[in-house]
Order: structure tokens, then C-alpha cells, then sequence
């Protein structure tokens, strides 16, 4: 596996499990730390941090769905919501693989606190991103369009299994 680098932070974002990375600057630590924490205060049952986040985000989107001017396919809109709007991504740490009017690809390989939480407890990002932070995306997307559907592939794109999570969005009948 080779080391991609997060384009927003410049430093490598799926090293191995128990690989050390270099230091993170100090915001980052702290949404390390206090990721770290709530997955300690889980153990192993992700369904409240699960809660508090689909509370943060359906908060989120009842102050600012006034203000937001998106634009194109639904799932264009939905990608455009929650990865640049919401998550304030820099586009070039999550492109696009596949577009077309109902379904959006994308190869994530942004800094995520989850996944420097995960490798510091030893804690698989394959059962922690699903159970934690899956639906919580599902549910903002919903807000543009129920039909809309969030997924990762979770068997060859997650790190730090993989170089990128590999994340999708559709538009269901």
C-alpha cells in the first residue's frame, strides 16, 4: 500500500495500524482527542455517538438550508452539501471517480479524526465508520431527497485498509 497525503494538512493519512504518523497541528489534535474520547466512552456500542451526530447534523441543517444555493443532480448536490459545504473540504481530497445524473463516486482522503481515533485504540474504521458515522450522512442527504443514498465500500476502499475511502451517493427509485 502507498501513502497518500491529506492535501488539506500535507501529511500522510493511512499509515498502517501502529504506524506513527508525524505530528498533527493542534485543532486537529483536539478533534483527535475528543474522538478518542467519545469512541472510549462507546465501548463498543456506537449507537449514541451515532445519535449525537445526526442531532449536530440535522441542527446544522435547520440553520443554513435557507442560505444554501446548490446546483445540478441530486447526488452532485448532496456530494456538494455534506463534503464541501458542511465537512469544508478542499474538492482535491475527495474527487470525484464516477458522476452521472443518479449516482456520485468519490475517493475520500482527507484528514479524518475517526480514522487517527480508530488506529490510536486499535479500533477497526470498518465496524466504527458503519455503525458511527454512516447514517449520519444518510441523514442530512435525506433532507435534500429522501431517495438519496449514502454507502462506503467497505470490503477494498477504507482506510487504513486502502489508500481512500471510497464513498458513494445515489439516487434510488
Amino acid at each position: 500500500m502507498t501513502t497518500m497525503t491529506d492535501l488539506t494538512t500535507d501529511r500522510p493519512c493511512n499509515a498502517p495500524l501502529g504506524q506513527a504518523l508525524p505530528a498533527l497541528a493542534a485543532e486537529d489534535e483536539r478533534r483527535v482527542a475528543r474522538q478518542v474520547a467519545q469512541l472510549q466512552a462507546c465501548a463498543g456500542d456506537y449507537r449514541r455517538l451515532h445519535e449525537e451526530l445526526v442531532r449536530k447534523r440535522l441542527a446544522w441543517w435547520a440553520a443554513n438550508r435557507q442560505g444554501l444555493d446548490l446546483h445540478g443532480p441530486l447526488p452532485r448536490q448532496a456530494y456538494t452539501l455534506v463534503l464541501l459545504i458542511y465537512m469544508r473540504l478542499d474538492p482535491r481530497a475527495v474527487p470525484i471517480v464516477y458522476e452521472d445524473a443518479r449516482k456520485i463516486t468519490w475517493r475520500s482522503t482527507n484528514f479524518c479524526p475517526t480514522l487517527e481515533a480508530c488506529r490510536r485504540l486499535g479500533l477497526d474504521t470498518r465496524r466504527v465508520c458503519r455503525a458511527a458515522t454512516e447514517g449520519p450522512v444518510q441523514e442530512l442527504i435525506a433532507r435534500l431527497d429522501p431517495r438519496l443514498h449514502f454507502s462506503r465500500d467497505y470490503e477494498v476502499g477504507i482506510r487504513p485498509y486502502a489508500d481512500y475511502c471510497e464513498e458513494t451517493i445515489a439516487l434510488l427509485d
